[in-house]
């Protein structure tokens, strides 16, 4: 996959958050948005540090989709530009002088006036002019009526329970509150609530906001049960490490639209991992690069050929292999024919056989 080149349009190398961003951007913007673009600018003033949607992802206790949504905003407002290649993939992110750059939700461009800073690994892709929305209700703050009557639910105190049990300490207020939205507003039954804790827990992440995260993704995924949740936690866990191993990704997840493709191969065609992974590796031998818009091309025609297995994979290549032989060896022969009958195009009729012998003593009898 091609790198990412975060770059800058400003000659500065230090971490400086000008007068202009504060005054006519900050202001408007969301919080972790701000966070986001002081992050990337955090990068550009320290020259070879390691930068990648997902190590940015982890460093701030966000989700790759919520790092998307911030650098689409910070497109929009031209403070940033997301460069991609001729296949659509995400190769740089320029980030623009806020000095130069007109007021906010201007539709000019800012061209970058200085070269590269620094590279860093390619890590997710991002469809251009998409932008990403959000379908949940925004959380709100509750006042201390509300939480105390909340509170004091029989199931809230469970899982209330459960949840500081996880976590190794009591709830803060904040922390609470963020309970309430999950219970009230995206409406997850205590059960999903547990599941959700316990999961992030299990990958080491404990940080409410980051629960929230993922709490609101799986609302927006439509997923109400824990059986949902843990189809989708699965299907993430075997076909992303087989996929990314046979492409050779290694130290990021996989993104948003690498994962549309895997959860297409899976619940759409229907199709076991083994026959993903043969897909797969025929894609690197034939064009020698991981490409799963290549990948999905090949796995399209196999689900149009009715292929649920391995075996069936072997007879559409046989039954390939055939046509293409018989193509091959017919192909001179009906050659050779087209040529015969344009030679012999004026003799259609059966020729006579003559006794030449025969005939020459005859004309020499005749002149005796």
């Amino acid at each position: 996959m091609s790198d990412i080149m975060l770059h800058t349009s400003t000659s500065r190398q230090v971490t400086c958050v000008s007068n202009t961003f504060i005054d006519n951007f900050m202001k408007d913007a969301n919080g972790e948005y701000v966070k986001i673009y002081l992050y990337m600018l955090r990068c550009l003033s320290q020259e070879g540090m390691d930068f990648s949607i997902s190590a940015m992802a982890d460093k701030l206790d966000h989700t790759q989709r919520d790092i998307k949504r911030a650098l689409e905003y910070w497109e929009r407002q031209n403070l940033l530009r997301l460069e991609y290649d001729e296949a659509g993939d995400l190769i740089g992110i320029c980030l623009l002088d806020p000095y130069s750059t007109p007021v906010p939700q201007s539709s000019t461009p800012v061209e970058p006036i200085s070269p590269v800073v620094s590279t860093v690994s390619m890590v997710t892709q991002i469809a251009p002019d998409k932008t990403v929305t959000s379908s949940v209700p925004q959380q709100r703050t509750y006042s201390s009526d509300e939480l105390a009557i909340f509170s004091s639910q029989a199931e809230v105190k469970e899982f209330t329970r459960v949840t500081e049990m996880y976590i190794g300490k009591p709830l803060k207020s904040s922390e609470l509150q963020t309970l309430m939205f999950w219970y009230d507003e995206l409406q997850m039954s205590v059960e999903l609530i547990e599941y959700l804790v316990e999961y992030c827990i299990s990958k080491n992440h404990s940080s409410f906001h980051y629960m929230n995260k993922v709490a609101i993704n799986w609302a927006e995924a439509g997923i109400k049960t824990v059986s949902q949740a843990k189809g989708e936690n699965e299907l993430r866990s075997e076909y992303t490490r087989a996929v990314a191993k046979a492409f050779g990704i290694s130290g990021r997840n996989l993104t948003d639209v690498e994962m549309d493709y895997v959860k297409r191969w899976e619940r759409e065609y229907g199709f076991p991992i083994a026959i993903v992974q043969e897909a797969l590796n025929r894609t690197i031998l034939t064009i020698q690069k991981p490409s799963f818009d290549y990948a999905d091309s090949i796995l399209r025609k196999w689900h149009q050929s009715k292929v649920h297995t391995l075996e069936d994979v072997q007879s559409l290549d046989a039954t390939f292999d055939a046509n293409r032989r018989k193509k091959a060896t017919s192909a001179p022969r009906n050659a050779t024919a087209a040529s015969n009958a344009r030679t012999n195009r004026f003799r259609n009729f059966d020729e006579r056989e003559y006794d030449y012998d025969a005939l020459e003593a005859k004309l020499l009898q005749k002149r005796r």
